[in-house]
């Protein structure tokens, strides 16, 4: 069971993913082994995934970030589309998703043209029938507040 005390620790590990043992313990008030204990046991239960880091990806040169919605052709399944998005630069995660389309691709690009060419590749590569696209002017992350 997840109480109140473990979404504390999980609201922080959010904001922070390197926070040590020690401060995340005055963060909820626990000695460092028990915040330990604690965050072992939900990596063990699967509650916690992993740690990563939040990159800012037009730091890197990637200043296009955007949302592509793919419709897939007739025919094309699942695992095959997956297989040639894995194989596309640019491409940083895709999601089966309800309603009009099929997939919502997210990419980060150099610039427009990069885009140009990710959209162009789907279609060309990957057996996408249409596709409709929304650049991302702002992200704003509350998913802490889940926890």
């Amino acid at each position: 069971m997840i109480d109140e005390l473990d979404r504390k620790i999980i609201r922080s590990l959010i904001s922070d993913g390197r926070i040590s043992f020690r401060d995340l313990g005055e963060r909820v008030h626990l000695s460092p082994n028990a915040t330990a204990e604690r965050v072992r046991r939900m990596q063990s239960s699967g509650v916690i995934r992993g740690f990563g880091a939040l990159v800012n990806w037009s730091r890197l040169g990637y200043v296009v970030e955007a949302y592509i919605d793919v419709r897939l052709q007739p025919g094309m399944s699942t695992q095959n589309f997956e297989a040639a998005v894995a194989k596309i630069s640019g491409i940083m995660s895709a999601a089966v998703v309800t309603g009009e389309f099929d997939f919502r691709v997210r990419v980060a690009c150099r610039d427009h043209s990069d885009l140009m060419r990710v959209i162009e590749t789907l279609r060309a590569k990957a057996g996408v029938q249409g596709t409709s696209s929304a650049v991302v002017c702002q992200e704003i992350n509350l998913s802490n507040r889940l926890a």
